[in-house]
Parts: C-alpha cells; sequence; structure tokens
C-alpha cells in the first residue's frame, strides 16, 4: 500500500507482504481414524455396530447384502467397476438390484416405491449419484491403509443363502477366510487389523488374526437374531451381550 507521509512515498510493508499464515502450502484435510468397520454381509451387523461401538462414519459394506465370495471378489478387484450399468440386474419383481459380477445386492443404493417397496429402476441419474457416494467412500477405504491404529474388522455370516442371489454370478469361487485374509493383505500391507467372524460355521481354519462369536451362545431362552427386520426386539440385546466380549486395541 502506498501511504503519502510529508510528500514523500512510503510503503507500509506490513500489508505489501504476505503473512505466513497465508502460505501457499496446501494443507492436506486429516484423515479418519477408524477402529471397527464392517465387512458386511448385511445391513442388521452395521446397525448393530453402529449401537454399540458409537460408529458413525459410513463404509463400504454397510448396506449391501454381501455373501463371502461376493466380499472377497470385491476386495481383491478393488471395486472395479461397481456400478457399471452391464454389471446390475433388477431381480425378484423388483425387490432389489443385483450386481452380476459380484454377487451382491444393492439393495439400498436405489430409490424405492415406498407403496410397494419395489425398486423403481436404475437411471443414468441413479448410477451417477451411486458413483459419486462410493468414490468418497472407497477413499476413506483406501485410507485404512494409513490408518493411525488397530482396525477390527466385522463380518457377519459367510454364504448368506439369499435366494434372489441363486446362481449369481454362475461360477463360485469358493472364498474362504484365508483368501479374504490375503487380499486384505494385500491392499492394506501396513495395516494392524484383525477380523471378528460372527455367525459363519462355515469357516473353520485357524488364522491369528480371525476371532469368532456366535450369537445363539449370547441369547437367552426365547431370544433370537432376526436379519430382515432391523427394530426385531432381540438384536440389540444379543449383540450388546456379543460385543460386551470383544475388546478393542
Amino acid at each position: 500500500m502506498l501511504c503519502e507521509a510529508g510528500g514523500e512515498p512510503r510503503y507500509d510493508w506490513k500489508l505489501l507482504r504476505a503473512p505466513q499464515m497465508f502460505s501457499s502450502k496446501k494443507i492436506q484435510p486429516k484423515k479418519m481414524q477408524q477402529r471397527v468397520v464392517s465387512l458386511g454381509g448385511n445391513c442388521m451387523v452395521t446397525m448393530e455396530m453402529r449401537n454399540y461401538f458409537g460408529i458413525q462414519a459410513a463404509n463400504l459394506f454397510d448396506w449391501w447384502i454381501t455373501p463371502g465370495d461376493g466380499l472377497v471378489r470385491l476386495i481383491e478387484s478393488d471395486f472395479d467397476d461397481l456400478f457399471s450399468p452391464e454389471n446390475l440386474q433388477l431381480v425378484g419383481d423388483r425387490r432389489s438390484v443385483a450386481n452380476l459380477r459380484y454377487g451382491i445386492l444393492h439393495h439400498h443404493d436405489f430409490p424405492r416405491n415406498d407403496a410397494e417397496d419395489r425398486v423403481v429402476g436404475i437411471s443414468k441419474e441413479h448410477l451417477q449419484r451411486n458413483r459419486e457416494k462410493f468414490a468418497y467412500l472407497k477413499k476413506r477405504w483406501d485410507d485404512l491403509g494409513d490408518n493411525g491404529g488397530p482396525v477390527l474388522f466385522v463380518r457377519y455370516g459367510w454364504i448368506m443363502g439369499e435366494p434372489l442371489l441363486a446362481g449369481i454370478p454362475p461360477e463360485p469361487i469358493g472364498a474362504d477366510e484365508t483368501r479374504l485374509i490375503a487380499a486384505l493383505d494385500r491392499k492394506f500391507p501396513r495395516l494392524d487389523y484383525e477380523v471378528l467372524f460372527i455367525d459363519c460355521p462355515e469357516l473353520v481354519l485357524k488364522q491369528p488374526k480371525v476371532s469368532r462369536r456366535e450369537t445363539w451362545i449370547f441369547s437367552q431362552p426365547g431370544e433370537s437374531i432376526n436379519a430382515s427386520d432391523l427394530a426385531w426386539k432381540d438384536n440389540n440385546v444379543v449383540f450388546s451381550r456379543l460385543f460386551s466380549t470383544v475388546r478393542l486395541r
């Protein structure tokens, strides 16, 4: 700024010099540190994890129906072409949207008709919205590789036995806990993590990073789990008992 003082020009250097607080160096946003992350296989376990552990951050597997094969396919392929239209198909008289490549249900990713509870359709607008949403969640998933502490992955069920996914995809890969751990190790070579399997009797191999729980052990007489009803009276009670035996590092 040019100031006049006794007829002589004088520069106010305080205004001419940029303060250090306005440095041109770009400030990188702080990455989120996570402690508990869902690996599916349905939205019930996500809700119970949020209720017990106070989780607020969303993650990729929260609201899909994801059999174990689909989980491993997604991690191994790094979610390639997740919302390619040729891979998506309405199934069960529009009850859900199946991903033909990965063998999962995008049960909550497309708008539904409230009166009939049927998926309205798969439009270009819906696909673009999902691509944008899941690009954000995919970055959060990628950031786990530099997480500031250990992570507990929680997986409920394995084969799932979902009728709407019968024959999708036509050739199962027969994934198990060993293949899942290998996929996670390749994706996150520096991450300190464990996997908690809940109600996965199909998985019997011992792994140092794996722990297991069965909901029936934590159920009182007359109580049961209902994975299709998120408001079912026993779900929260049983999962609270189960999660109380899990120690977060």
